[in-house]
């Protein structure tokens, strides 16, 4: 006959079982979620080096593109003031095209003699 002691132990011994189970289960989901960590600290290494490479490409970029805005800035303003410098010709080839004579554009503007005989000379044979 079985003893309630016998029952016990039997008992206690599949218990001791099941639970030594349940542990080496436990011990190879937490492996699974450490290798899972590690691959995902892995992933987000390299997406940060990926942004990271491209925000230092973003930076070279903006940096190319602000030394061009300079650059086109500096053009704009030689060109303003190239331009400027030049006005008074375009005035005075103006005045040359409707009909102003050599003597009154040195008159008007200034300009050396032979300079107004050029210009009212190359405006007479532009018509």
């Amino acid at each position: 006959m079985i003893t309630p002691v016998w029952i016990i132990l039997v008992v206690g011994c599949i218990a001791l079982i099941a639970m030594a189970g349940y542990t080496i289960h436990l011990g190879l989901r937490l492996k699974q979620l450490e290798q899972q960590a590690e691959q995902d600290t892995a992933n987000l290494h390299h997406e940060i080096a990926a942004v990271n490479n491209a925000a230092m490409g973003v930076g070279q970029r903006l940096i190319s593109v602000e030394k061009k805005h300079k650059t086109f800035v500096q053009n704009q303003q030689q060109m303003a003031l190239t331009n400027f410098e030049f006005r008074p010709y375009d005035q005075v080839t103006g005045s040359a095209v409707n009909g102003l004579n050599a003597d009154e554009l040195v008159d008007r503007y200034g300009l050396p003699e032979a300079e107004a005989d050029l210009l009212t000379l190359l405006q007479s044979t532009a018509k």
